[in-house]
């Protein structure tokens, strides 16, 4: 993921005996977890202050994420409103002793920042630089109608 450093966070885990399901791989609510935490460590780079968790669009799980494996999580902004944030997570996985890594899934995440009173908090605009982020704010527009169309069904 190309991104603006100031408005990007990263992590990485180790699936660990507690994270996994009884089939022995990463539980899903974990990973949404750890989804919502560095979307909101993005989110909050760029707003500069605190932010709540408003959507998360549908999220897929492409491959299971085994016990022991490495899971990397990247999340940028792709856009911003007056108030709200949207914020992608890539998440990525390998396993122990080998080099390549699977990507396990893709999320997009609407914060909303607040002030110290808890209130909504404008944003400074968020101007993407890189081509991709470029890509990604065009298409931030879509995702955003579609968000505002399902709000008024």
């Amino acid at each position: 993921m190309e991104q603006t450093k100031t408005a990007y966070a990263e992590t990485t885990h180790i699936v660990m005996s507690e994270d996994i399901n009884q089939l022995g791989n990463l539980h899903g609510g974990t990973l949404m977890q750890w989804v919502d935490i560095v979307g909101a460590v993005a989110a909050m780079r760029h707003a500069r202050c605190m932010v709540t968790t408003a959507a998360l669009d549908s999220m897929d799980f492409k491959h299971p994420v085994p016990l022991g494996a490495i899971v990397t999580l990247q999340a940028a902004v792709t856009w911003t409103g007056r108030t709200s944030l949207e914020v992608r997570v890539d998440v990525y996985s390998e396993k122990m002793g080998e080099t390549a890594k699977k990507h396990t899934n893709t999320a997009y995440l609407v914060f909303v920042a607040l002030g110290y009173d808890g209130k909504p908090q404008a944003v400074q605009p968020f101007v993407p630089q890189t081509e991709s982020e470029k890509q990604e704010y065009e298409r931030a527009a879509q995702r955003r109608a579609e968000r505002i169309r399902r709000a008024k069904t």
